[in-house]
Formats: structure tokens, sequence, C-alpha cells
């Protein structure tokens, strides 16, 4: 007598008293992975989602479904396109609401096959920023499996970066200098991917700085991926010279450009009068 006994993917099939290979584990019934992790409204993101049917049966009128949390994902995307299924269209919530895609398949879903159906999707203009879980679902007539989650997508639109310049003056017998400290920060709501703060020196003075590059009157310090409420610090140093002494010199630095967006222009500049009282005293304010 022949006994057989499939227990779980990592247990062993046991055939005639002896045993074999450990079976392997199942493929998971819902994959979802997209192009990019963070895009802005306008920008299109394409998103797959793999349909694996792990049962002997076979799934009726088949659908890839493709939705996200915490917001619906027509809140903030439209469907453009759609490969690899017969018809694609929206999913409606019980109100006839839009809330999420799906693809059909042409076919039934037979036992242990698969299929793939990727969606192109717009980010709306108008669309607000926000992290969201990307979740799929294998959806039949007569089997559905529940809302997988799949990678995250950041919907960027707006950031708040603040400018604030300091001057600290450093005696010299022949050469004072003043060392400048521009503290830079985030008030969000979305990180700021890349951005400059360039300070601008007055005629005649130049400039030294390990955090920024110095370019003739120019200043430029790079800001990338700061997020919501961070910060960083970045310093530069000036020679004042004696033959202008009782001169004021006025420094500036202000954000020349960010992504995402600045939404606030009051804090995007700062100001500093310095002005060399002696040889060995200088006053900034």
């Amino acid at each position: 007598m022949i006994r057989r006994m499939l227990v779980t993917a990592s247990a062993v099939l046991l055939i005639g008293g002896s045993l074999a290979a450990p079976a392997q584990a199942e493929e998971p019934e819902v994959e979802v992975t997209s192009s990019v992790t963070t895009a802005r409204p306008g920008e299109s993101v394409t998103v797959t989602v793999k349909l694996t049917n792990i049962h002997g049966f076979s799934v009726l009128q088949p659908r890839a479904r493709l939705f996200s949390t915490p917001r619906a994902l027509a809140d903030y995307a439209t469907l453009v396109s759609c490969t690899g299924a017969a018809s694609c269209t929206a999913v409606n919530d019980g109100n006839g609401n839009p809330i999420g895609y799906q693809g059909a398949l042409a076919e039934a879903l037979g036992g242990f096959q698969t299929a793939t159906v990727t969606f192109t999707l717009a980010l709306k203009t108008d669309a607000v920023g926000g992290v969201e879980t990307l979740r799929g679902e294998l959806f039949g007539s007569n089997y559905a499996t529940p809302l997988i989650d799949g990678p995250q997508l950041t919907v960027h639109t707006e950031s708040d970066l603040s400018v604030n310049l300091t001057g600290t003056p450093r005696f010299g017998l022949l050469v004072p200098r003043v060392d400048f400290a521009v503290d830079i920060r985030n008030h969000g709501p979305n990180k700021v991917l890349n951005g400059t703060v360039t300070a601008t020196l007055p005629p005649g003075v130049s400039a030294t700085s390990s955090d920024c590059t110095v370019s003739g009157n120019q200043v430029s310090c790079p800001v990338t991926n700061l997020a919501p409420g961070a910060g960083k610090t970045v310093t530069y140093a000036t020679p004042l010279r004696l033959l202008n002494i009782g001169l004021p010199y006025k420094f500036q630095a202000a954000r020349t450009a960010t992504d995402p967006t600045d939404v606030n222009a009051a804090n995007d500049k700062s100001s500093v009068e310095c002005t060399v009282v002696t040889a060995i005293l200088v006053s900034c304010r």
C-alpha cells in the first residue's frame, strides 16, 4: 500500500515510507511593483500586478486590481493605459465613486498559472502630497484574495525651506575675517529632494568654504534629501580688507531652487551687515 501525504510548504513528502525532498514554498498570489517610489503631480507611474493561482482549480473571470491606502488611488491618480489585460476599468465603491483600477484577463486563470497586468497612471495636477501604500488583489467570480500591500509611493507637491544667515567676526591684525553660518530648515510638509541656497558677497569680497561651491561673488550650497522638520548648517568664511574701514558690507543668503516647490517665500532670504571698525574690530548685525 502506498501512502502519500503533502503537508505545509516547509514539510516533506512521504512516499512509500521514505522521505522525499522538501516541498518548495508557494509563490505569493499577488505581487505589486512600481517603477518609482516618488512622483509629482503630472508625472506618470507604472505599476505592475503579478497574479499567481496557487490552487488546482481555475479562477474564473480573473481581474488584477490595484488600490492604495490611506487614500483611494483614484483620488490622486488617473488610469492612462494598461497591458496584459483584455480591458481595464475603474473600481467603484458602494456609492459609485472610483477608488482604484482593474485589468480583466481574457481567459480564466488556470491552476498554478501566472498573469501580469501593468497599469500606467498619471498623478493628477492637483494631487495633494502624502505617502501611499499600493495594494493589489486577485479578484474572480469564484475566488478572491485579500488586499496585499505592495511598495510605498510618495506624492511630492510642496515644501517650505527657511534660510537664516549669521556672521561671527574673527579678529586679525592685518586681515580680519567673518565666519558665516547658513542655517537651512525644511518646515514641510514634504521632503526637499534637491535645492540650492546661494550666498551673495559684496563687491571685492572673496570667500572660502568646504560645504559650498564658490564662484565669483556667489557661494552655492546644495540641499538634498532634507526631511520635514530637519535642518542643516553650512559655513563659509570671508576676509575683510582694511582699505574700507568704516564702510558696511552687506551679505545675503537666499533659497534659489527647491524640488518640490517652496510655498513660503517670506522665509527664503536672510542678510547680515558687517563693518570693519578698526584693524582688530569687526561688527556684524
